[in-house]
């Protein structure tokens, strides 16, 4: 799989008024196509401003993006956006609706039918096919953010962009998004860029982990691990304590149980 995003000293400084804040500094790094990749790190680092870099929300104050060769200057339907809030889709319209109006909206199909059964096809993907004609107030979190993933793939994205999409949901709807959002990724082969403060679901999810200092990108670490991750297994978790221990080398406290070291508070930023 070859090259499909590149970012090259990315820099994204706001004016404060009396001084320039740094989202992101000097962020460097490349996305092949297909790939899986968690953006972790803590709360204020930059992991949403560089997101909104790459979607073309925010003009860099200096530095590159790169999407096949081409400069990211503004959004496009190249790279989608899925956000932490429940209300991303238009309450007026029905699931189904949501989804034939994002495709009519980027023109890749004209024909109804056509455009209906991709939409049957989209929400079947992620498990909505018998709501297709309920609103969204009648959804519940989940499903709503199905729907919304559903939109985001019907037209077709090279990058698919998550900042924090299940942290809103409850710990068990969240263990069944991701391992939907598993499912998906498989089947599509898209691209993902996902933004979590938890670590145990980019562990979960990912191909490679980027950890973020604030405003820089401190490592950015393979994810060897097979799927269909465990969490109990020893590899798991010796993965976990160094990502931990990178995202917070100052804190010392560990809980000892059954002879592995968890960090106290430390699974979650």
């Amino acid at each position: 799989m070859g090259k499909l995003l590149e970012l090259i000293e990315v820099t994204k400084l706001y004016d404060s008024g009396r001084k320039s804040v740094v989202g992101v500094e000097k962020v460097s790094f490349e996305v092949r196509e297909g790939e899986f990749i968690s953006i972790i790190g803590p709360s204020g680092c930059g992991k949403s401003t560089l997101l909104r870099c790459i979607a073309g929300f925010e003009k860099l104050s200096s530095g590159k993006i790169l999407l096949e060769g081409n400069p990211v200057s503004k959004p496009g339907p190249d790279r989608f956006m899925v956000f932490q809030g429940l209300d991303q889709l238009f309450p007026w319209l029905t699931v189904k609706e949501n989804i034939t109006f994002a495709m009519k909206a980027v023109k890749k199909i004209e024909d109804k039918e056509e455009i209906n059964e991709k939409a049957r096809q989209y929400l079947e993907l992620v498990g909505l096919a018998e709501w297709a004609s309920c609103y969204p107030y009648q959804l519940s979190g989940g499903m709503k953010q199905r729907a919304a993933i559903a939109r985001a793939l019907s037209v077709n994205p090279k990058v698919l962009l998550m900042d924090e999409p299940f942290g809103s949901l409850d710990a068990f709807s969240r263990r069944v998004m991701q391992q939907m959002l598993i499912k998906v990724w498989q089947k599509t082969g898209v691209t993902i860029l996902f933004v979590t403060h938890d670590i145990e679901e980019a562990i979960d999810l990912s191909d490679r982990i980027l950890a973020f200092s604030p405003g820089r990108l401190k490592a950015d670490l393979a994810n060897s691990l097979p799927r269909p991750r465990t969490r109990d297994l020893a590899a798991y978790r010796t993965f976990l304590l160094e990502i931990s221990a990178l995202l917070d080398p100052v804190s010392t406290a560990v809980d000892d149980f059954d002879g592995v070291s968890v960090p106290e508070a430390k699974l979650a930023f």
